[in-house]
């Protein structure tokens, strides 16, 4: 009491005093110290308890997406609104700003999820999904916040009950549907999986954190492949049904072709040479029918091979400039740094409980004098 009583005001006359400020938080040091002290075992404790985190990086260059333009005609068109004229106005790849939508997708994740690693501890394959789900959990943090500073969201779903799941009726259209642990892991990914543009180069940076060395290199290869399919898949995806078409149709042309050579055969064999007028009248039929067929097939074989030269020319090229690396430390936690961070934060909130209890005593006072003169 008599060290409050002690204490010097540290505003006077709308100044700050700034030797008052001083000694008051020279008097609080006791409390201020606690303070520091239970945020450094705090922090000690996140320090020593998160789980480790390494990280690498892979550096893509994907394919400019500009189709050619009109050259000379260009200008000309401009000058009628037709600006945006396109020689190949359906020869457009995927802009590299749409790649982070992309990883981030829901389809894109759960292809993700059913990926098999190995992992060397457990001497066998396992998904994602199962890594993070069972075998190792999505964090051990995501249970203590889940009972700290989320407790009243677990408490309100507690109330709330189970989330229902819509059941499949038959002859509904198929939709994705993800269970509450695949909901989990699908955002725990998300958090582990990042990509970024360099807008001035137009490098393609994707960076994967995972909790172990060895199997952050193999994820960022696996969604890297995922990755350059998808955008491969997208340019060619018409060249590529065109080409089953036509080589479907080319394989039918093909037997009819082959059953119109033999039938043509056969008549000629059975005949011996010897030739009536409806004999010739056959071969005459016969003839055109092997003719017709041989057009059609040399004409689809002709578009099969044309297809072909044309989904390779269409398929765009993604240069890996920087591989995925297996990092040779690890990226998180850096102690030092939440060591440093909670001790001073630590710091900030002892200061504040100080001067907080001093506009608390200041306001008591005051409102006990107010009641006595009222008294």
């Amino acid at each position: 009491m008599n060290q409050k009583q002690s204490t010097p005001p540290i505003i006077k006359d709308d100044e700050i005093d700034l030797m008052a400020l001083v000694m008051t938080i020279w008097l609080g040091r006791k409390t201020i110290f606690k303070i520091i002290g239970l945020f450094l075992v705090l922090g000690l404790f996140i320090a020593l308890f998160s789980s480790k985190e390494y990280t690498t990086t892979v550096k893509l260059m994907p394919e400019s997406g500009q189709g050619s333009s009109l050259g000379a005609l260009g200008g000309l068109a401009s000058q009628f609104g037709f600006g945006g004229m396109s020689a190949s106005p359906d020869g457009e790849n995927i802009p590299s700003e749409y790649y982070p939508a992309i990883v981030a997708s829901l389809p894109f994740m759960k292809d993700l999820m059913d990926y098999q690693v190995m992992i060397p501890e457990a001497g066998e394959k396992m998904t994602l999904f199962y890594y993070f789900s069972e075998y190792r959990g999505t964090a051990i943090l995501s249970s203590i916040k889940k009972y700290t500073i989320g407790l009243p969201f677990t408490i309100l779903a507690a109330l709330k009950g189970e989330k229902e799941v819509a059941a499949v009726v038959e002859g509904m259209r198929p939709t994705i549907r993800l269970s509450e642990e695949e909901w989990e892991v699908y955002e725990h990914l998300i958090e582990k999986i990042s990509v970024s543009i360099d807008k001035e180069t137009g490098i393609v940076s994707l960076t994967v954190k995972m909790p172990e060395d060895y199997l952050v290199a193999d994820v960022a290869d696996r969604v890297t492949e995922m990755l350059v399919e998808y955008v491969k898949d997208y340019k060619t995806e018409k060249t590529r049904n065109d080409l089953e078409f036509i080589e479907a149709q080319m394989m039918d042309s093909e037997k009819r072709f082959e059953k119109a050579q033999e039938s043509l055969a056969k008549f000629r064999d059975q005949s011996h040479g010897r030739m009536t007028e409806m004999a010739r009248t056959t071969e005459q039929r016969l003839q055109s029918d092997y003719d017709l067929a041989f057009k059609i097939y040399s004409a689809m074989a002709q578009k099969f091979d044309e297809t072909r030269i044309k989904l390779q020319e269409q398929t765009p090229v993604v240069k890996v400039l920087e591989p995925a690396v297996v990092p040779k430390e690890k990226s998180a936690p850096r102690r030092s740094i939440i060591m440093i961070v909670t001790l001073f934060l630590g710091g900030f909130v002892g200061i504040g409980v100080l001067f907080g209890r001093m506009i608390w005593g200041n306001f008591r006072t005051q409102f006990q004098k107010m009641k006595e003169e009222g008294s």
